[in-house]
Formats: structure tokens, C-alpha cells, sequence
């Protein structure tokens, strides 16, 4: 499990959010999307006591 949580960890980008891994089909909805997926990535990380940022 910390295996998984520090590579969730890692793939924080410079600005703060994590990218979309799934298949994009346009850039817009991969956009708009991301923010759900960087607060998915903070709430599991912040679930198991990992620090925020």
C-alpha cells in the first residue's frame, strides 16, 4: 500500500494537480476533469496520513 500511495504522491505535477490517466478523446473534457481527479488524489492521500501538497 505505501508503494501505491507514494507513487500517487509522485505524479503531483508543478501546478499542484494530478494529470488524467484515462484515454482523452478531446483536450476540454480532460481539463475539466482533472480537477475532480486532483481531489480524488488528495482525499485518498489525506484518508492514509499522507501530507497535503
Amino acid at each position: 500500500m505505501a508503494r501505491s500511495l507514494d507513487f500517487l504522491a509522485a505524479g503531483q505535477e508543478g501546478d499542484g494537480g494530478w494529470p488524467v490517466r484515462r484515454r482523452r478523446w478531446a483536450p476540454v473534457p480532460a481539463l475539466e476533469a482533472r480537477g475532480r481527479v486532483t481531489l480524488d488524489a488528495l482525499c485518498t492521500l489525506r484518508a492514509y496520513g499522507r501530507p497535503l501538497g
